[in-house]
Formats: C-alpha cells, sequence, structure tokens
C-alpha cells in the first residue's frame, strides 16, 4: 500500500506512481552543504558559509526538500514508529546513489548512522537514522558501523532552536571509540537543518583519521 494515498502499488517502493511523481524537487542547492541557493554565487554554486569555512564533510547529497508530504512522513517515522518509511527513504537514496549520486565513483569503504542519545533511544525506542542506514548497507553491500560512535551528550531537540543555540547544543557530543584510518565513510541522516549537527559529528570522524565523508540523508531543510 502507498505511505501516502493507501492505495496498492505496482512500483518497486512503497508509493504508487502517482504519488512518487508528486515528490517535490530539491531546488539548486550549494555543491558542498546541499542549502538552497537564492541568489546568484560562484560559477561553482558555493555558498557563502562553505566559502568561508570548509566543513568537515565532502557533500550533502539530500533526497528531497523538508516540506509536504516528506515532512509529514519523517513525523510519522519518528514519532508514530511507521518503519515502513525508513525502509522508503532506504529505497529511494539507494536508487539515486546507483542511477545518480555514485554512477561514476566508487561507494565508500563503510555506511554510519547518526548516533541518538541512550536516553532518546530509549524514549523513542530506535533510531530512525539507523533504520534507513540498515537499508542502504544491505542494498548496496557497504559494511554498516553503528557501534563505535557514540552521543555522549543529552542534547536538546535540536527542532526548537535557534541556529545559534543548535551550534552551542551539539559541542563536543560526540564521542568516537576507534580510528577510521584512510577510510571512505558516508553518513546517514533524516534530515539535515542547520549542519551543525552533522558538521560536529563529521569533525569528531575526521579527527580519528576518516579520509574522505559524505552525507547521505532524506531531507534538507532550508
Amino acid at each position: 500500500m502507498c505511505v501516502l494515498c493507501g492505495l496498492p502499488t505496482h512500483t518497486n517502493h512503497r508509493l504508487c506512481s502517482p504519488c512518487q511523481n508528486d515528490l517535490p524537487i530539491l531546488s539548486q542547492g550549494c555543491q558542498i552543504c546541499a542549502q538552497i541557493l537564492t541568489s546568484n554565487y560562484t560559477s561553482a554554486k558555493i555558498c557563502g558559509a562553505c566559502l568561508k569555512q570548509a566543513p568537515a564533510y565532502q557533500k550533502i547529497y539530500a533526497l528531497f526538500p523538508y516540506q509536504p508530504p516528506i515532512s509529514n512522513l519523517i513525523i510519522r517515522l519518528k514519532f508514530q514508529h511507521d518503519l515502513c518509511i525508513a525502509n522508503l527513504f532506504g529505497e529511494l537514496i539507494c536508487e539515486r546513489i546507483q542511477q545518480h549520486w555514485y554512477k561514476d565513483k566508487p561507494l565508500p569503504d563503510l555506511i554510519i548512522p547518526i548516533p541518538l542519545h541512550k536516553e532518546r533511544l530509549r524514549e523513542r525506542g530506535f533510531n530512525q537514522s539507523l533504520e534507513i542506514a540498515k537499508v542502504i548497507a544491505k542494498t548496496l553491500q557497504v559494511p554498516l558501523d553503528y557501534r563505535s560512535t557514540m552521543r555522549i551528550k543529552a542534547t536538546a531537540a535540536q527542532s526548537g532552536l535557534s541556529a545559534l543555540k543548535r551550534k552551542i547544543n551539539i559541542h563536543q557530543a560526540f564521542k568516537i571509540a576507534k580510528n577510521y584510518d584512510n577510510l571512505s565513510i558516508a553518513v546517514v541522516d533524516d534530515v539535515v537543518t542547520t549542519g551543525h549537527t552533522i558538521q560536529a559529528f563529521c569533525a569528531a570522524l575526521q579527527s580519528h583519521k576518516a579520509k574522505k565523508i559524505d552525507i547521505w540523508c532524506s531531507a534538507r531543510r532550508e
């Protein structure tokens, strides 16, 4: 059944063809952080923030803008435990990786989901980024590592904070239990908003010798 309209599907995904065709398109974004560009930038189409200071990752690959119906699906996944939506996002990300994002380049050596703090994990019952990452790792046959990274700071929910408070909130929030010597890593997240969580996590991975880090996410929020 289609996760949006409830009608029978005749596709490989949990979406019927009309609903899939109506999904929002991610507008032209920064070639590094995927932030929507609203004015003329350099020919490389890189936003001012990334030009000022390069992030700890190479590139964010995002499926959709964070707007209905994608935002509704993510809310259902996170707060209504609708895990079939994690499967859907994982399948759609794999399709985009194979057909577009990594069509002419090698896949990473390892996939790592953004970790949840143990209190949030206990409260929610699952890590939505891990559930998405499981589908991707299995389909692409890339090793999945979710035991070597930890969120050690019980941060407030990022969704209710300003950009500055998000940055302070996530400071020193992660601990890495091993080195990733010369490995290429894909970090999986459900939604990237300001990018402070991603930046903090990737900086921690970078300090543990990760060679290259890309981000795969279901949605990018403006």
